[in-house]
C-alpha cells in the first residue's frame, strides 16, 4: 500500500471518528442547555431521561478519546465507516 493510499485512509478514519464525537458532542450541549433553560418545565422523569442521554453520550466521548490514544484496532476505520453509511441523514445534509 502506498503512502498515499494509507494517508488517505488514515484522513477518512479520523473524519468519521471526529463526525462521531462531534455528534455526541452536539446530544451533551443540547442536553445540558435544555436542563439549564428548562429545569422548572420539565418532569422529574423527562430530567432524568436527557441526564441518561448526557452521560450515555459523554461515556462514548471518553471511551474514543482512550481508544485513540491507544491507536485503533485494525479494521476499527472500516467498521465505523460502515456504521456512518447506515446511518440515517438529516434531509439535505451531505453523505
Amino acid at each position: 500500500m502506498s503512502s498515499h493510499v494509507a494517508s488517505r485512509e488514515s484522513e477518512d478514519g479520523s473524519a468519521v471518528i471526529a463526525h462521531g464525537l462531534l455528534t455526541s458532542m452536539s446530544v451533551v450541549s443540547a442536553g445540558i442547555m435544555t436542563v439549564w433553560e428548562h429545569w422548572g418545565d420539565l418532569s422529574p422523569a423527562k430530567r432524568d431521561y436527557l441526564f441518561e442521554r448526557i452521560l450515555a453520550h459523554t461515556a462514548f466521548v471518553t471511551d474514543a478519546l482512550k481508544d485513540l490514544t491507544q491507536g485503533l484496532p485494525e479494521g476499527a476505520v472500516a467498521e465505523l465507516e460502515r456504521m456512518q453509511r447506515r446511518r440515517p441523514q438529516r434531509p439535505g445534509a451531505t453523505p
